[in-house]
Formats: structure tokens, C-alpha cells, sequence
């Protein structure tokens, strides 16, 4: 059906990673990315695929699909690997994630369906010996199962290259539980609204609403700011991510992830067990617009201008002013005096500016 090869700086697949409590958020950098897909000639069975080499050949990423789409539900099995450098207080490892879903999804209309998906994940963490201490350390393995469920809507429609019309939103809300441990068990829940509005032609207005949260004697912590796909990895070894936003030591994080976009901030702006995010863009095709026609050139028609304006905030607690969040204060220590201090950080962060996006080759 199709062959795809791209040079790529986001993964194949955006599952959780592991949360060690020193590393920040592994960002993959520059890779190598193929996919590919057959289905047969009545559509009714697909088998998509895709491997992402990294730069330092070492976080390499596998992904392979299988789905059945005859009968009452749409079903599909997906086996995922990923592998990344980590860190905690005292050692460098490395985790190799494996997982498998078995998805089920019943189209309700052509815009509406709902979709549930059980999981299977298991990390290995194996240690790299930096000295003769860390050389006797034994690897060990997390086995976790989950549950989500998701109500999806979509009646966009492509006019062209990031050009859509309508809306769609995902209510999702997820369950997982660690096999090998008691009270382990992680709840998510979570929305993503967007709506396309068309204001002539092919201008238009893109806002987008994304909230989530997780809670149980696990958590999932977000970092709020940044872009996907972002290639700031390419100039530094860790740009994207503030290391000077401490996160909170009293949460039992079990997984980390983005909360973006974010632009003008990097990853680690804010962060908490909840985050909320809004998003609005004018997006002006001009060279299209003034055409009035679709062009040869894929570059001239999917060069656009776009003005943008984002506000989010992530938080523990039961709101962002709670104070219970690490970046609420800041502690100073010089021998035997400690000093507190209000670091005056504002929940809310916001940006606007713009820009231009086009797609090459």
C-alpha cells in the first residue's frame, strides 16, 4: 500500500516513559524513520509497520500492526519496542520497553466511535556499571497491564496540507495496574477538543483545548512547553529541558510525558500530576490563497504564515494556586542555615508570536 522514509526527530510510537527521578524527558533526536503498510484487495484486513534508527543507535524504536476491520468491531494487535538511556540518583541505565495492544473499536456513525484497548507492558532496566558498584548491580523488570477506554469524534475534513475543517475531540480514561506490586495502580483521564473554522477559503482558525490527570498511589507526571517534532536535540544534549523546575519529591511518579505545544517555552516550563493547555492559530496558506488554485509545487502550496497564541499550566494539587506544587518555592542551604524562599512562579505560562511552516521534499 506504502513505503514511507523520513528524517524525523519525534518516535514512532508516544508511550509513556519510565520516570526515574533524575533524567529528564528522553527526547529522541535525529532519526532515520520508515513505514509501510499492505492491506487486501476488499480492505478489510491491514498490516502497517516501522522501524526508527537513532542517531546514536541506541534508543532504535520497532512497531508492527495487525488489523481486522470485518465484523461488528474493528480489531487491531500492536507490538511496540523502544529503548532509551536513563538515569536516577546514583546510577545509568538503560530501558528496554516492550508493548502489546489489543484494541476494539465500534464505529457508532461515520464520526463517532468508541474504542477500548488492554495492554501489556514490561520494562527492563538494565544497570551499566560506571564502577566496581554498579558492576555487581542485578537488571530488573516492571510488568504492568491496562485498560483504556475512548470516546473519539471526527468530522474534519483535509482541504490541503494542515488545512481541515470541523471538529474532533478524544475523552479518554486509562488503568493501569503493576503485576509484580501492591497499590501500584495508576488512573489517567483526559480530553483533546480541536476546532477547525473556516474563514475564507483556505484561512483559517485552528483552537485546540487539551486537559488530563492522573491520580491513584501512581502518577503521571506531565512537563508542560515545547513543540513535537521538536529539533532542538540537533544543537545540545539536553536544550529542550529545564532542569532548574523541580519536580515534586512527594509523588509517587511511576511515568512521565509532554504536555505541548508549548512555544517559547522549553520542556519542563511547568509540571504536575495534571496539566491544561489551549491552543489558537490563524493559519493563511497566502500563495495558495492567492492562486485560487491548487499549484504543482507541494512546497508552494503548503507554505503558510501562522499567527499562534498558547496559555497552559501544569499543577499538583487540586488546583494550580493549591500550593503544593516543587517550583512554588525554592530552598537555599549554606551549612547549618536553611533558607525557604517564595520563588515567585506564576502556574499560568503564556506565549504568542508567529510564524511560517511548509513542507519540503
Amino acid at each position: 500500500n506504502y513505503i514511507a522514509n523520513q528524517i524525523d526527530f519525534s518516535f514512532l510510537n508516544n508511550s509513556y516513559q519510565v520516570y526515574s527521578g533524575g533524567a529528564p524527558y528522553f527526547n529522541p533526536g535525529v532519526n532515520v524513520m520508515t513505514r509501510f503498510g499492505t492491506l487486501d484487495l476488499f480492505e478489510d484486513y491491514r498490516v502497517t509497520g516501522g522501524f526508527r534508527f537513532s542517531g546514536n543507535f541506541d534508543s532504535n524504536e520497532y512497531l508492527l500492526s495487525v488489523e481486522n476491520l470485518k465484523g461488528t468491531f474493528d480489531k487491531q494487535l500492536i507490538f511496540h519496542r523502544q529503548a532509551f538511556f536513563s538515569v536516577d540518583d546514583s546510577s545509568y541505565f538503560k530501558t528496554h520497553t516492550h508493548n502489546i495492544y489489543l484494541s476494539f473499536a465500534k464505529p457508532i456513525t461515520p464520526v463517532l466511535a468508541l474504542k477500548g484497548t488492554f495492554s501489556y507492558r514490561n520494562d527492563r532496566h538494565v544497570y551499566l556499571a560506571t564502577d566496581m558498584a554498579s558492576l555487581g548491580y542485578e537488571n530488573f523488570s516492571q510488568q504492568w497491564a491496562g485498560l483504556k477506554g475512548e470516546v473519539i469524534y471526527d468530522n474534519t475534513r483535509k482541504r490541503t496540507i494542515n488545512i481541515y475543517y470541523g471538529t474532533r475531540f478524544k475523552i479518554f480514561g486509562e488503568y493501569f495496574k503493576e503485576l509484580t506490586r501492591k497499590k501500584s495502580d495508576m488512573f489517567v483521564v483526559g480530553v483533546d477538543f480541536r476546532r477547525y473554522t473556516r474563514i475564507h477559503r483556505e484561512l483559517i482558525w485552528a483552537n485546540r483545548f487539551a486537559a488530563s490527570s492522573s491520580f491513584g498511589p501512581t502518577k503521571l507526571v506531565y512537563y508542560l512547553g515545547g513543540v513535537d517534532n521538536w529539533m532542538g536535540y540537533l544543537f545540545n544534549k539536553y536544550p529542550m529541558f529545564d532542569n532548574t523546575i523541580p519536580v515534586n519529591p512527594n509523588n509517587n511518579y511511576g511515568f512521565q510525558t509532554l504536555a505541548t505545544n508549548m512555544r517559547g517555552f522549553t520542556q519542563n516550563a511547568r509540571n504536575g500530576n495534571n496539566f491544561a493547555l489551549f491552543n489558537s492559530e490563524i493559519r493563511w496558506p497566502f500563495i495558495r490563497y492567492f492562486a485560487g488554485h491548487p499549484l504543482r509545487s507541494n512546497f508552494l502550496n503548503s507554505l503558510q504564515v501562522v499567527g499562534f497564541g498558547d496559555v497552559g499550566t501544569a499543577w499538583t494539587g487540586a488546583t494550580p494556586w493549591s500550593g503544593k506544587n516543587a517550583y512554588d518555592s525554592e530552598t537555599l542551604t549554606n551549612g547549618p542555615v536553611t533558607v525557604t524562599l517564595d520563588s515567585n512562579r506564576d502556574p499560568i505560562v503564556a506565549g504568542f508570536g508567529a510564524g511560517a511552516r511548509a513542507q519540503l521534499f
